[in-house]
């Protein structure tokens, strides 16, 4: 999603000889109605969900199963999806962000007069990188029964507790050594990468659940608050239905029909996730609707869509983001809810399936399996928290 065009940048006159202009964007009206044109990143979007498509069709029927599509990799469905949100995420974040470099500077600009705001958006710079790459950089997490259950670097535990200490031994406690900074479980599993394996789920669930949100939170709430009348009362009254069915119970009952998957959960939480998002973004557009500058679009003969795609949506772009990213804690720690209850797919490497197993017989001599995926899912959370209100006032277009 861009960064918002702020209409309240587009100036009017009353007095005379005073100009209106017809639009906030450099076109003339008669130009951008002359008919609908498929633009770059449109486009773009389209060839990629199109190839994404085919590759996963070609996948599941011709490729047999449990064998690898290329070079050991076999993708699941989460992974088609993921790799169309971060698709999604360069084309509507990341390609908007480098091609406006002014208005990216002054959002972060007001971000960063926060300090709490400036540590979020850090955190979370870094908790993408991580998610995103550290899988591959570091691998997955094997077993070793030689290196199990040693304590992290700084700690130490009983000598009696571990049956080869790799650190030193002093005092009748095995310390911790660099080569595990964040200690072992007692099957040998290096928790670092345990942590890291970890931070993919976390992504995978912001990433394409906030993939789902945005595009119907922001067709309905739009659909809804500038053609009012029926179609704002159908669609909100859809939108009270969906609300008063929790996502968690709709999960339920689909995991007795299909099984547990993290596939599963991204869909169920982000077809019915949307609804509060929806509804801020119809308020918006109910005030929007009825600004000069949009009334002076459609008298020069703009056509709803014309007005809609030019002045509505660019001035509700920030609120949905604020709003989606304002959820995305929500929907992390629901899935890291649900691995703890064992509700997600088996040995899924969550933190939350981290912190269950770290929280049953090992607890408390060997705290350290659950306290860095605890710490990580927390920090994660507040991080979001903490940057969505900070996005929320530097996107304000009343400030």
């Amino acid at each position: 999603m861009d960064l918002p065009e702020v209409a309240g940048d587009v100036t009017a006159s009353d007095e005379p000889g005073g100009s209106v202009p017809l639009a906030s964007g450099d076109a003339e009206w008669d130009e951008a109605s002359s008919g609908l044109r498929l633009r770059p990143r449109t486009a773009a979007l389209a060839a990629l969900a199109l190839v994404t498509g085919s590759v996963a069709a070609y996948d599941y029927a011709v490729v047999p199963p449990e064998t690898p599509l290329v070079a050991g990799y076999d993708p699941s469905g989460i992974d088609w999806l993921f790799g169309l949100s971060l698709g999604v995420f360069a084309l509507y974040v990341l390609v908007p962000a480098v091609r406006r470099p002014d208005r990216t500077r002054a959002v972060l600009a007001d971000v960063r007069r926060s300090r709490a705001a400036t540590a979020s958006l850090a955190y979370l710079a870094a908790f993408f990188l991580v998610g995103l790459f550290g899988p591959f950089v570091l691998g997955p997490p094997s077993p070793g029964l030689l290196a199990a259950e040693q304590p992290p670097v700084f700690g130490s535990v009983s000598n009696l507790i571990v049956g080869n200490c790799l650190g030193e031994v002093a005092a009748g406690r095995c310390h911790g050594t660099m080569r595990y900074p964040f200690g072992t479980d007692p099957f040998g599993k290096d928790m670092l990468l345990v942590t890291v394996q970890g931070a993919r789920v976390a992504l995978v669930v912001a990433l394409v659940s906030s993939t789902i949100i945005v595009p119907i939170a922001a067709a309905v709430g739009v659909t809804a608050g500038y053609f009012g009348g029926r179609a704002d009362a159908l669609l909100m009254r859809y939108v009270d239905i969906q609300q008063t069915v929790p996502a968690v119970v709709v999960y339920f009952i689909a995991i007795f029909l299909y099984g547990r998957s993290l596939f599963l959960i991204v869909l169920v939480f982000g077809l019915l996730g949307w609804g509060g998002v929806a509804r801020i973004v119809r308020s918006e557009v109910v005030s929007l609707r009825t600004e000069r500058y949009v009334t002076a679009a459609k008298s020069a003969g703009a056509s709803d869509l014309d007005v809609i795609r030019r002045h509505v949506l660019p001035n509700v772009a920030g609120t949905v983001v604020v709003s989606t990213a304002q959820q995305i804690p929500y929907l992390i720690v629901v899935e890291a809810s649900l691995s703890f209850m064992k509700l997600n797919a088996i040995e899924l490497p969550s933190w939350g399936e981290t912190i269950r197993w770290g929280m049953g017989d090992y607890f408390p001599l060997m705290w350290w399996i659950s306290t860095w995926p605890l710490l990580c899912l927390v920090v994660t959370a507040t991080a979001f928290g903490v940057f969505g209100d900070a996005l929320r006032d530097a996107l304000d277009p009343q400030t």
